[in-house]
């Protein structure tokens, strides 16, 4: 008595959600040629083509365009010394950016700065915090 009920409940739950979607709403799965040949363009020639533009541009239009300067270099990343570990043999790892590190240090306690080289420069960081190059600054995780 309660298999039979159960299985008409489970068809009757399984049913109802899927008579009620929209087929037309998942959209199309597969793209059509003139798709695909504009995301090949797209992915060789690093230019991002609008949509609904040709697959090949006019041979006039790329001739006449004006060379633009390249833009600016974006100012460098900061670093942050994510982790020290130390080993009682006096080796340690450091994580900065979370690229680990292999290092030395003496004498080290728990919260203390640890020496860094960084782009060049030597720093001494706590863990948690980010050194910006472009100004030069180490701050505070906040």
């Amino acid at each position: 008595m309660r298999i039979p009920a159960l299985v008409a409940c489970v068809a009757a739950a399984v049913a109802l959600p899927a008579a009620a979607q929209d087929p037309l709403a998942f959209g199309r799965l597969f793209t059509t040629s003139a798709e695909r040949a504009q995301l090949d363009q797209q992915r060789y020639s690093g230019a991002p083509v609008p949509n609904g533009a040709a697959a090949a541009p006019p041979a006039a239009a790329t001739a006449t365009a004006p060379a633009a300067a390249p833009p600016p270099a974006p100012p460098p990343a900061p670093v942050r010394l994510s982790g020290v570990v130390r080993r009682s043999n006096g080796s340690a790892t450091v994580w900065l950016d979370g690229e680990a590190r292999d290092t030395r240090l003496g004498r080290y306690r728990a919260g203390a700065p640890v020496p860094v080289d960084v782009a060049g420069r030597r720093l001494l960081m706590k863990p948690g915090q980010s050194y910006s190059p472009d100004d030069g600054t180490i701050s505070d995780l906040r």
